[in-house]
């Protein structure tokens, strides 16, 4: 396994744990805000549709390696902008929900984790890309 797959594992697991570690500190009539049906779902469509583009990404540059840049750059937009706006609604709703902000500041410290870690993945990827063709 490569280096930028590493790093972008380790930035979901990182994620994760910050995320727990804030979750175990709210008081226990808070903890059901969070894990309320609209926030979850949320989640659970983000992680999904990430991987869903990381597989893509992989797969489109493997058979078409002579496009990297195209395709690098349309899906670093896709990604980053997938993240900016399931971020904000899931922040919408968490305030709607009456999240404490501690929490709601954990969170975002955990989606910036895996934002940066996606973004790695794709410049490094990149590069290694680059590096395997020029050979």
């Amino acid at each position: 396994m490569d280096y930028s797959f590493f790093i972008l594992i380790i930035s979901i697991f990182a994620s994760r744990f910050i995320q727990l570690n804030a979750f175990r500190t709210l008081k226990d009539e808070d903890k059901g805000k969070v894990l309320s049906k609209n926030i979850m779902q949320l989640s659970q469509v983000s992680m999904v549709i990430t991987i869903v583009l990381i597989v893509a990404f992989y797969l489109l540059v493997s058979k078409y390696p002579d496009k990297l840049t195209a395709i690098a750059a349309t899906f670093f937009v896709a990604l980053i902008a997938q993240r900016v706006i399931v971020y904000l609604f899931t922040r919408k709703r968490m305030t709607d929900n009456g999240v404490p902000s501690a929490y709601t500041n954990k969170y975002f410290l955990s989606w910036l984790v895996t934002t940066v870690g996606v973004a790695l993945f794709i410049v490094l990827f990149m590069q290694q890309f680059n590096h395997a063709l020029a050979k």
